[in-house]
């Protein structure tokens, strides 16, 4: 069965038009509820695709059935969001409503995922002060690159399991930048994955550093 006859098959009997797939659509609507699952544990109550992490709750306008599908869905079927105010945005607006949205859910499992790691290295490490980091994150959303390199020799010496992409680097001022200019290759190294692509070109134009 087509991906299209089998989200037919599946919308038809929560909308009001049970014969024609674009107009059953246009009887739906996101307004913004969104989930995390944390784990790709469900399927696209339109579409049927499987392994769905980020749910999205469209509703119908006509007679208010729900159903909780992938973003992409909503973008493929064109389905139209609502602004805070409950305006209905026409297809470009609501594409950007819901890749924001899923933008969003994406960061904070990311921001969560950190703490959590923090947490774990707090349980092993006596003398981590986990207050002062959790504070620094959350005020410039990313680590100097000696904190980060630190908090990388930590995981490693009591074998805390991490994302190297859920820690990212910040390199607005100069003192920041003149401590990877001053850091070992090796650490470095250890820092690679965490670097925006921007950032690895810096390393590249102003270090020493090679891959």
């Amino acid at each position: 069965m087509s991906w299209a006859k089998r989200s037919a098959t599946n919308i038809f009997p929560l909308s009001e038009n049970k014969n024609d797939l674009k107009m059953a659509l246009n009887e739906w609507l996101y307004e913004g509820d969104m989930y995390d699952l944390e784990e790709p544990i469900e399927t696209c109550e339109l579409c049927g695709y499987q392994d769905i992490r980020y749910q999205f709750k469209i509703i119908n306008k006509n007679n208010s059935n729900e159903m909780l599908v992938g973003s992409e869905c909503i973008n493929k079927f064109q389905i139209s969001a609502t602004d805070n105010e409950g305006n209905i945005l026409d297809t470009e607006e609501s594409a950007r409503k819901v890749n924001r949205d899923r933008r969003y859910l994406i960061e904070e499992a990311r921001k969560k995922r950190l703490i959590i790691t923090l947490v774990k290295l707090q349980q092993k490490d006596k003398d981590f002060d986990i207050e002062s980091f959790v504070t620094y994150e959350q005020d410039r959303e990313a680590f100097t690159p000696n904190q980060l390199s630190l908090l990388l020799w930590r995981f490693g010496k009591y074998r805390i399991e991490y994302r190297p992409t859920d820690f990212k680097v910040i390199m607005k001022r100069n003192r920041e930048k003149d401590q990877l200019i001053d850091m070992d290759d090796w650490k470095i190294e250890k820092l690679w994955k965490s670097l925006s692509s921007n950032q690895k070109q810096w390393v590249y134009e102003n270090t020493n550093y090679e891959q």
